[in-house]
């Protein structure tokens, strides 16, 4: 009887590894095979912490380590970043629409007139960051926190806000029509 349940284990365990995709595998599958680019650039912003308007779309991101990287531009459409830190890294205009960030470090980073649109940012610290002119359009904001934020002139339309810290954030000029806010009420400001 011993014997079938290790069996069974091990075969579930292979079966596991076999039938799930590599990380790889996994963004090209959410959005296609990676550009030759993007595969080149990805170990290059490893090396380097410099990838300015370089194009790095789809890629998985996970346990980086991009303390003031520069990633001014960059296209990050549909990555995840996950476990890294990206603490002061510049990413002004960066297109991070329907990227996946969680369990990051952003203290202190630059993300003013970044597209973030769609993006799954749940649990994110964004205190103090600069998100000056960012578009956070329908973005699943849950639970991050934005204490002390710059959010000055942002498209938060549609946005989840529910459970987030928006304590001493500056929203001077932001856009909340249909916004779903910290406590769970939807905002019409904006909307005429």
């Amino acid at each position: 009887m011993f014997k079938a349940i290790v069996k069974t284990c091990v075969l579930v365990v292979v079966l596991w590894f076999w039938v799930l995709p590599t990380n790889m595998a996994y963004a090209q599958m959410r959005m296609g095979p990676l550009s030759k680019e993007a595969i080149k650039n990805v170990p290059e912003l490893r090396q380097t912490k410099t990838c300015e308007g370089c194009d790095l779309a789809g890629a998985n991101l996970r346990s980086y380590k991009l303390q003031g990287a520069n990633l001014k531009n960059a296209d990050l459409t549909n990555a995840t970043i996950q476990f890294s830190d990206l603490s002061n890294a510049n990413l002004e205009g960066a297109i991070l629409e329907s990227a996946r960030i969680e369990e990051t470090v952003l203290t202190g980073a630059n993300f003013s007139k970044a597209n973030l649109a769609v993006s799954n940012l749940n649990g994110c610290d964004f205190s103090g960051v600069n998100l000056q002119g960012a578009t956070l359009r329908a973005a699943t904001l849950n639970k991050t926190n934005f204490t002390n934020a710059d959010l000055r002139g942002a498209l938060l339309r549609a946005a989840n806000f529910r459970g987030a810290i928006l304590e001493g954030a500056n929203l001077d000029g932001a856009n909340l029509c249909n916004t779903v806010m910290p406590d769970g009420k939807l905002s019409f400001r904006d909307c005429g």
